[in-house]
């Protein structure tokens, strides 16, 4: 996942607006769109801004999808009762979750 997927998601996944982080982040909402549409890569001070905006350390932009996954609030809550499943309870849960209908979030008013 690139730095500018990863900044829309999680901006996203805190119902925020673009503009709404442009403004906490101190960067302007023209150099954020660029940035989301990875028409321009942001240097290490732009983006330590706009991660102390969305809550996350800069650290979050280096690591991998899996150990960006392991983080998930339901990953973690899940975790503890992972070993106590076999192969047959994990192969159901992800079936489930595949054919679980996905949920598309409204947008925030502008």
């Amino acid at each position: 996942m690139t730095v500018s997927n990863l900044i829309r998601e999680l901006r996203e996944a805190r119902s925020m607006t673009r503009p709404q982080l442009a403004r906490a982040s101190g960067t302007a909402r023209a150099h954020l769109w660029a940035i989301e549409t990875g028409r321009y890569i942001p240097g290490i001070v732009t983006l330590q801004r706009i991660s102390d905006a969305l809550g996350v350390g800069v650290g979050r932009f280096f690591k991998s999808d899996v150990e960006f996954l392991l983080e998930h609030r339901f990953v973690q809550c899940v975790r503890p009762l992972l070993p106590n499943l076999n192969d047959g309870h994990r192969a159901t849960i992800l079936k489930v979750l595949h054919a679980a209908p996905k949920k598309k979030f409204p947008r925030s008013p502008r």
